[in-house]
């Protein structure tokens, strides 16, 4: 495990925080949060990628501390590394204030919106259902609100309520996989 990484799970460092500044990291992130521990040949498969094209930002990844190599496993005649992730899910420090920090935590904000901006994309190129009642596929709203203190908390509260549903609609068996981005933050005045 690198000297950066954190038992908890936490990302705090810059080195972690620039090693998700990447569409393709994030996305390993995201798949690896499916499978658990799994080999780069097993994550590609799931990515729909060919395995040495994953190799370099497994290898980024795991040096900043972000995943770790977790054992081996034979496969015919040959071994696989395993890797899973220091923590299911990106916790962000935001106690850290660096800039460095600030920038790499931008870079990686940046990251997973044109991840999902890309899946966006995609399902409307492949005629995801838009509306369909309940069950559209495709979604997408901005709004600006103001808010009080203690509706932001509230606010908070919800969308964990949400993350908490999210962890356990979670199916292996379901047919699709859904990107689902969310991002709160106050915008400056004039905006």
């Amino acid at each position: 495990m690198s000297g950066n990484s954190q038992k908890d799970g936490w990302i705090s460092t810059a080195a972690q925080m620039k090693a998700l500044a990447s569409p393709v990291r994030h996305q390993i992130h995201l798949a690896m949060e499916m499978l658990g521990p799994c080999s780069i040949r097993e994550l590609a498969s799931r990515m729909g990628r060919e395995p040495a094209t994953l190799y370099y930002h497994v290898n980024m990844l795991e040096r900043a501390g972000v995943l770790i190599r977790s054992g081996v496993r034979g496969v015919g005649r040959q071994e696989e590394a395993i890797y899973e992730l220091v923590e299911k899910r990106v916790r962000v420090d935001m106690n850290q204030r660096s800039p460095p920090f600030k920038d790499a935590l931008a870079r990686s904000c940046g990251a997973f919106l044109r991840f999902a901006e890309r899946a966006f994309i995609t399902a409307l190129r492949k005629n995801a259902t838009i509306k369909a009642g309940r069950a559209s596929e495709l979604r997408i709203r901005q709004v600006n609100v103001r808010l009080t203190k203690k509706s932001l908390v509230e606010l908070n509260a919800r969308l964990d309520d949400l993350q908490a549903y999210i962890d356990e609609a979670d199916s292996s068996y379901a047919e699709r996989m859904y990107a689902v981005t969310i991002c709160v933050a106050p915008v400056a005045s004039g905006e």
